[in-house]
């Protein structure tokens, strides 16, 4: 289906969702565009949510990805809150991913849900609820590749 990376001005982070089959070079499209949003926005928290993701990715892709985070300098002092897939293979690949990436010194923690992932990116902050901007339609803050991604609520 493809991805989307936006900025949630109520919260101060950036919210990335991929779905459906997304392959290595779409996930790097999505880290070059949420740098984008990071440096335009000056965040370093980021909100990614793969829990509709389908395996489409090597274990070689997965282990690569840091060393491209690297190469395109992405901001190392960032903070990544990743949503996991509910279960399966594409699970354990993610948490593979999360190790790979914290070894070679990336903030990245897993969650079961957006609500947990959002509390701990905002635990610094003084916020009352960790909702945020649920409104993805606004076109001057949003970047996206490939299909849309259909929000269930």
């Amino acid at each position: 289906m493809g991805w989307n990376a936006r900025y949630d001005s109520k919260l101060g982070i950036i919210r990335s969702v991929y779905a459906g089959p997304v392959s290595a070079s779409d996930f790097k499209d999505g880290t070059i565009k949420t740098i984008a949003l990071q440096k335009d926005h000056n965040t370093y928290l980021i909100c990614i949510d793969l829990s509709n993701l389908e395996p489409a990715v090597s274990t070689l892709d997965i282990y690569a990805m840091p060393e491209f985070y690297d190469e395109v300098s992405a901001i190392r002092r960032s903070e990544l809150a990743i949503v996991l897939p509910p279960s399966g293979q594409i699970r354990e690949d993610v948490r593979f991913w999360e190790t790979v990436c914290r070894n070679r010194g990336w903030d990245v923690r897993t969650f079961a849900d957006n609500p947990e992932a959002t509390t701990w990116l905002l635990r610094d902050k003084n916020f009352d609820t960790p909702g945020g901007d649920d409104d993805s339609s606004a076109p001057d803050q949003s970047l996206s590749l490939g299909a849309s991604i259909r929000r269930e609520e």
